[in-house]
C-alpha cells in the first residue's frame, strides 16, 4: 500500500513538471514571436476587440472619479459655507451688543449731563420690561425699572429721560423694582403749566395710552398749537420746568368752564433704555 501511494506521488509530480515545462515553453515562445513582430497581426485583431470595451471602462472610471471629486469639493464648500455663515452670525452679534452699548454709553452720557445742569437727588435705572394693557379706564402703558425701595425710591417720584423730558412717575414699588406710569398712562396725572404768556396751569393726564389730555385749563386762557407744557411744581415731589410734551389741539366749548388741551408726548416711550428718578424729598 505504501509503495502504491508512493509511485502515485512521483507520477503527480512528473505530470505537474511537465506542465510547468509546457506553460515556460509556450511563454517563451510567445515572446519570441512578439520580438520577433510575429504576433503582431494578432495583437491588432485583439486590440481592436477589446477598445470598446476598455473605453467604456475609461468612461466609468472617469465618470467615478468626477463624481467623487465634485462631491469632494461640494461638501468641502459646504463645510466652508457653514464656517462662513458662523463667523457671520457670531460678528452679527457682537455688533448687536456694540450697538447696544454704544446706544447706552450715548444714554448715559445725556442724562449725566442734564443732571449735571441741575442739582437733583437722583437714581439711574434700566428698564426690564414693558407693560401695556386695558383696563377699566382703558388703556395704561407701564415700565418696571430695576430700582425700589432698597435705592430710596417712593410713589409719586418723577422719572425723566436722558434730556430731562418728564417721562412718569413711580407708581408701585418694592423692595428691587419699581412700576413707573408713563405720561400717556391715564393713571398718571401730573399739574401742569403751559408756556404761554398767561402760564396756564391745569392737571395732565394720559389719554387712551396714545397722547395726554391737559383739563381744568379757564376759558379765558389762551392756548395755542405747539405751546410747550411743563411741570408746574405745583406737586412736591415732580420738580417745575420738566417738559411734559407740546400742544397739538384745543378743544374749547363756550357753555363749557373749562377747555382742554390734547399734548403729544416729545419722546416715543419704546425708545426707552434707561431713566432717571428724580428725588428731590434727599438731600444731596
Amino acid at each position: 500500500m505504501a509503495c502504491a501511494l508512493s509511485r502515485q506521488n512521483l507520477s503527480m509530480k512528473k505530470t505537474i513538471k511537465k506542465t510547468i515545462i509546457i506553460y515556460a515553453a509556450v511563454i517563451g515562445l510567445l515572446v519570441f514571436l512578439y520580438l520577433m513582430g510575429l504576433l503582431k497581426p494578432i495583437e491588432t485583431v485583439v486590440l481592436k476587440t477589446l477598445n470598446p470595451i476598455t473605453s467604456r471602462l475609461y468612461r466609468i472610471s472617469t465618470d467615478i472619479r468626477t463624481t467623487y471629486s465634485e462631491r469632494t469639493t461640494k461638501h468641502g464648500l459646504q463645510i466652508e459655507i457653514d464656517k462662513l455663515h458662523d463667523q457671520i452670525n457670531s460678528l452679527l452679534e457682537e455688533k448687536a451688543k456694540l450697538e447696544n452699548i454704544k446706544e447706552e454709553n450715548k444714554v448715559l452720557r445725556d442724562n449725566l449731563r442734564f443732571l449735571s445742569k441741575k442739582e437733583y437727588n437722583y437714581s439711574l435705572a434700566n428698564i426690564l420690561s414693558r407693560d401695556s394693557a386695558i383696563d377699566e379706564n382703558g388703556r395704561t402703558e407701564s415700565v418696571i425699572i430695576d430700582k425700589g425701595a432698597k435705592d430710596g425710591i417712593v410713589a409719586g417720584l418723577a422719572v425723566v429721560n436722558g434730556k430731562g423730558i418728564l417721562v412718569g412717575k413711580i407708581s408701585e414699588v418694592k423692595e428691587a423694582i419699581a412700576r413707573v406710569n408713563l405720561t400717556n398712562n391715564e393713571n398718571c396725572k401730573i399739574a401742569a403749566t403751559v408756556l404761554n404768556d398767561d402760564r396756564t396751569s391745569g392737571i395732565a393726564e394720559g389719554e387712551l395710552g396714545l397722547t395726554i389730555k391737559m383739563s381744568f385749563i379757564p376759558q379765558d386762557r389762551n392756548i395755542n398749537i405747539d405751546d410747550i407744557v411743563v411741570s408746574s411744581g405745583l406737586e412736591p415731589m415732580i420738580p417745575r420746568g420738566l417738559i411734559i410734551g407740546r400742544v397739538i389741539e384745543v378743544n374749547k366749548e363756550n357753555n363749557e368752564l373749562w377747555q382742554e388741551a390734547i399734548i403729544e408726548p416729545i419722546i416715543d416711550p419704546d425708545e426707552l433704555i434707561i431713566i432717571t428718578v428724580l428725588n428731590p424729598l434727599v438731600d444731596r
